[in-house]
């Protein structure tokens, strides 16, 4: 059920980035069971963070909604049912059948499975490995005309190392301090470590299963880039954000490397 694009092009080079909750998609098997609002899945999911995994050469991306199997929770928690599931959305019809639960949860162990045969092979060549976990978050909570939520809340980036081991965290810093200040929106890029959003399941997953082979720091974009009420994007912002992003991570990759490689 979960579409996904695995698309790892150059092994030789030990770094992934996901974005496993780019998707909009809802099967057409789960769909007569699924009453959310189309608009209320687009706010909650995350949009272009796919165009922003695509910069690297090795990357996977999510086209399934989140609304249909969450592969940032625990596989208990990673299908939505009630509305305390979802901020206190209701996602699915009374009528959602355990047997539609037992499919979507035999995707999401698949696609686990897949994410560790591949992670297997790079393994073989590398004794480190990056993973970028990137999502996006709102701002605009209060309505599409509505002030922004606080800045200090709210920074431009988030970076979340609260799921992997304290001796990584000053990897983490060096990425904050690369990306920290530079020039966006007629300001500076304002960076943050561990503010509201401090790392999913899939950090959790990765740094348990493999202790000292990798670092998947999640990494959230707030919604600068687009409406997060209609889902329009702005290019140019979008178009500059992705661009310090990627070239803080061309700075910030052979520093990882050089002392875990």
């Amino acid at each position: 059920m979960i579409q996904s694009r695995f698309t790892l092009t150059d092994r030789s080079i030990p770094v992934i980035a996901t974005a496993i909750h780019n998707g909009h998609r809802i099967p057409e098997e789960l769909q007569p069971y699924t009453c959310i609002s189309e608009g209320d899945r687009l706010r909650e999911e995350d949009p272009y963070t796919g165009r922003i995994a695509e910069q690297f050469p090795n990357h996977i991306v999510v086209d399934t909604s989140r609304f249909a199997v969450d592969l940032n929770r625990s596989r208990e928690n990673a299908v939505y049912r009630m509305p305390e599931d979802a901020w206190g959305l209701t996602v699915r019809t009374a009528e959602f059948p355990k047997a539609m639960v037992e499919e979507l949860l035999k995707s999401y162990d698949a696609w686990y499975n897949i994410l560790c045969y591949e992670l297997e092979h790079f393994f073989k060549l590398h004794p480190f490995v990056i993973v970028l976990d990137l999502h996006s978050f709102n701002h605009r909570r209060g309505g599409q005309q509505a002030e922004p939520d606080p800045q200090a809340e709210n920074p431009d980036i988030i970076l979340g190392r609260s799921n992997m081991p304290n001796e990584l965290y000053p990897l983490v810093d060096d990425l904050k301090n690369i990306l920290e200040g530079k020039p966006f929106r007629n300001g500076k890029l304002d960076v943050r470590i561990d503010v509201k959003f401090t790392g999913g399941y899939l950090s959790r997953f990765l740094h348990s299963k493999y202790p000292g082979r990798l670092i998947c720091p999640a990494i959230e974009f707030k919604k600068i880039f687009m409406d997060e009420w209609n889902g329009t994007l702005d290019p140019r912002t979008f178009f500059d954000l992705r661009k310090f992003f990627y070239a803080a991570c061309q700075e910030w990759i052979p520093k990882v490397l050089s002392q875990k490689g």
